[in-house]
């Protein structure tokens, strides 16, 4: 446990394939043979590196693809008690059964390398990734790795041709919520048949890129407040992995103006949208959000309970996660419920029996 006596909990953790030929000996023929793109982002590359240096486990072999080194940095190393593990898939690719087949593949490695690994002593949980573009086989692939005991979630790609309140997804949904698994949208990175970042079009700078890419999941968030999903499926949370709450409480004052006057128009929208934030909705915190005093951030997640829909998050290998020391200064028990309170609670999460004392 860590030194405050409670659960820390790392909700967002990004293992990654040693290169694309291990995926491949997961996945069957003939979509073992097909190209597909790999992980590396060649749209808007960074100036500098996106990853550790030291999450590398050998030259030209992707960062944070040795069990044993995430094992270390996250949980022995980094303080953290569990870690949900969420690997990325390749986006929108254009052959539906072939990006169907890379996250069945993810799945079945993440749950043999990973989730088995003798190391983790049962302190690595893991995600269901699913095609949300393939709601039949995505259903059956919650059905296949529901009864998992360390898979906690199932996760989608923040890219879409369609906003998720669509009811065309409302079956991937159903089926998370009659499992209860909450679900992960987060970005896949920059790969496949992107979309324009943008709705004005192509910004021409990576800081552009990074700065607006994550608003995306606004459209998301939007569409399932008013096509009523959460009326209908009441128990589901969705999960924004990539950050954000600090544009969704300013975006949902404005809702919450805008709805009342049109709700003969919304008749299925019973519930005011703010009040989804810590029951519905939750954000892993990313290194880039938030005020930058303690003082204004205790204010900020004061507002509508924000604390309980944050969760602490180091998207490991990334080079820039959130510092936990500038929770520090927080109340005790909002500063709990961010670094695991709110994600133990929300996956029903207990301390391993086993766990090695974490870092500070």
């Amino acid at each position: 446990m860590s030194s405050s006596e409670t659960l820390r909990v790392d909700a967002a953790v990004q293992p990654a394939v040693p290169d694309d030929t291990v995926l491949r000996s997961y996945m069957a023929e003939p979509f073992r043979s097909r190209m597909f793109p790999a992980l590396e982002r060649w749209f808007y590359p960074a100036p500098r590196p996106e990853h550790r240096l030291d999450a590398e486990p050998r030259a030209g072999a992707n960062p944070g693809s040795d069990p044993e080194l995430l094992i270390r940095h996250v949980l022995d190393d980094g303080g953290a008690d569990l870690a949900v593990l969420v690997p990325q898939t390749r986006g929108l690719l254009p052959d539906i059964d072939l990006a169907s087949e890379v996250c069945a593949a993810t799945n079945r490695w993440l749950a043999e390398q990973w989730l088995e690994h003798p190391g983790a002593a049962g302190r690595l949980l893991g995600t269901i990734r699913v095609n949300p573009q393939d709601p039949g086989e995505a259903v059956r692939e919650i059905e296949r790795w529901a009864n998992h005991p360390q898979m906690v979630q199932v996760a989608v790609t923040m890219q879409s041709h369609a906003p998720y309140g669509q009811r065309r997804f409302h079956p991937i949904w159903d089926a998370a919520q009659q499992h209860g698994l909450p679900v992960a949208i987060l970005n896949d990175q920059a790969n496949a048949t992107e979309l324009k970042p943008t709705y004005a079009g192509y910004p021409s700078h990576f800081v552009e890129y990074a700065a607006q890419v994550p608003l995306n999941y606004i459209y998301h968030l939007l569409s399932l407040l008013v096509e009523g999903v959460f009326d209908r499926f009441e128990d589901l949370v969705v999960v924004f992995g990539d950050g954000g709450l600090d544009f969704a409480v300013p975006l949902l004052w404005r809702f919450d103006k805008d709805w009342r006057p049109s709700r003969i128009d919304l008749p299925w929208i019973e519930t005011r949208p703010m009040k989804r934030l810590g029951t519905n909705l939750r954000f892993c915190l990313s290194g880039f959000e938030g005020p930058p005093s303690a003082e204004l951030t205790r204010r900020w997640l004061d507002i509508e309970h924000g604390g309980a829909s944050l969760m602490w998050s180091s998207n490991y290998p990334s080079v820039r996660p959130p510092d936990p020391a500038e929770l520090a200064e927080l109340p005790d028990e909002l500063r709990d419920a961010v670094l695991g309170g709110t994600a133990a609670e929300l996956y029903g999460l207990k301390a391993p029996a086993a766990a090695p004392t974490g870092g500070s």
